[in-house]
């Protein structure tokens, strides 16, 4: 923690400035800047450190007017620890009042807010880090536990681990063989299916074609019939017409010519009364053939519908088997991964000596270290940022809050 010399409070390391009052307090003194990081590890340098102290200029962190920024220029009767003074403390435990205690609540926003930013970039920069040290350190456990596989590195707290490694190893070719199979039948069973239903599919198009000719055929027999026996009727209502008139002309002239007429329509009605059963007997043939051609059309569609029906149960169950087998090994490949990754833990936290694995146990080291040095800043972080003074905040948010409004007041009363 840093105290200010001229009020007193006492702040975060990292801070060049006073959280409380704004006054610069010099160079960070510690390695945790405003963008700084380490020296070493992961991602850090001497030259974040200076960037983070060029962050806090006094350019940038400026005091009122008339406040003290500094030592004085005069004899300074301060101890050379450079704590304050009795005076000096006096001095800055001196409420203030008027224009300087508002410009320093307003000046505060400025630290209040510069400092969060600050804060916010260096904890993702600082989280990032940390995930990245962590992914970092599974690969080198799992590096670990390839040399201790590799290397044949024997231990009584390895043996259990090596033995179910090996039965996961065993599942997971098991369960890879397996899917091969699987897929080898599905593939089999698809073409199989598939020439069934095209078969079926070119019976039920045929016969569907048969059918509907008949039914063509049919109608234009059922045609001719309806017009043949249309014509036989009139013929049969000329020819009852002509009797009727032969009857009342009897001995005339004109029986001779009807009576002719009468023989040539009786000719033919006997002629159409022919055509007509003819084309009855046609017609019941007809209609039989086309019964018998709309029975197998539709047994050809029944066909197809459940060629079509076993394919698709086939290759949902043939799916179904695929996944269950593509599970089993992706289950047995985690199994290995993690059993892999514990075989790593423990093998560092035992420290098996064995000259092949003093590279892996000094790399998970420094990880480690860099994944708790993170942890712990960002936890500081966190820690610092309950540090501020919010009365003051909000008396410097309530008074610039006001100066705008006045001043939009006023500019509106000038342009109106």
């Amino acid at each position: 923690m840093r105290t200010c010399k001229h009020c007193a409070h006492h702040g975060a390391d990292h801070l060049a400035f006073c959280a409380a009052c704004g006054h610069w307090l010099g160079a960070p003194t510690s390695g945790m800047s405003a963008f700084g990081g380490m020296g070493g590890g992961m991602g850090g340098n001497g030259n974040d450190r200076a960037r983070g102290t060029a962050a806090f200029s006094r350019t940038m962190v400026a005091a009122p007017r008339g406040a003290i920024t500094g030592r004085s220029t005069g004899r300074s009767t301060a101890p050379a620890s450079g704590w304050p003074t009795t005076a000096e403390r006096t001095l800055a435990d001196r409420p203030k009042r008027g224009l300087s205690w508002a410009g320093d609540a307003i000046g505060y926003i400025y630290v209040y807010l510069r400092d969060k930013v600050d804060a916010g970039a260096r904890r993702r920069r600082l989280a990032e880090e940390r995930t990245g040290a962590e992914a970092l350190l599974s690969g080198a456990l799992n590096e670990l536990a390839a040399a201790v596989l590799r290397e044949g590195v024997q231990h009584p707290d390895f043996t259990g681990l090596l033995e179910a490694i090996g039965r996961a190893h065993a599942r997971r070719e098991a369960a890879a063989a397996d899917l091969e199979a699987a897929e080898t039948l599905q593939q089999n069973e698809a073409t199989r299916l598939g020439a069934l239903v095209e078969a079926a599919e070119g019976e039920w198009m045929a016969n569907d074609r048969t059918s509907r000719e008949a039914d063509e055929i049919l109608r234009g027999a059922a045609e001719d019939r309806d017009t043949a026996g249309a014509r036989l009727a009139r013929v049969k209502d000329e020819r009852a017409r002509l009797t009727r008139e032969m009857s009342n002309n009897a001995g005339d002239a004109r029986a001779a010519q009807l009576a002719h007429d009468a023989v040539g329509l009786a000719a033919e009605q006997r002629a159409l009364e022919e055509l007509t059963e003819r084309l009855d007997r046609q017609l019941a043939d007809l209609r039989d053939n086309s019964a018998s051609l709309r029975t197998a059309a539709a047994a050809a569609k029944a066909k197809l519908e459940a060629a079509t029906a076993a394919r698709r149960d086939a290759a949902s169950a043939m799916g179904a088997s695929i996944a269950g087998r593509q599970r089993d090994r992706a289950a047995a490949e985690k199994e290995a991964v993690d059993l892999t990754e514990q075989l790593g833990r423990t093998a560092a936290e035992i420290r098996a000596p064995h000259g092949a694995l003093l590279s892996s146990y000094q790399n998970i080291d420094r990880l480690t270290e860099t994944i708790a040095d993170r942890g712990a800043q960002i936890a500081a972080i966190e820690q610092m940022q309950a540090h501020y003074d919010q009365r003051k905040l909000l008396t410097g948010v309530g008074l610039l809050t006001s100066m705008l409004i006045a001043t939009a007041a006023a500019l509106w009363a000038v342009l109106r």
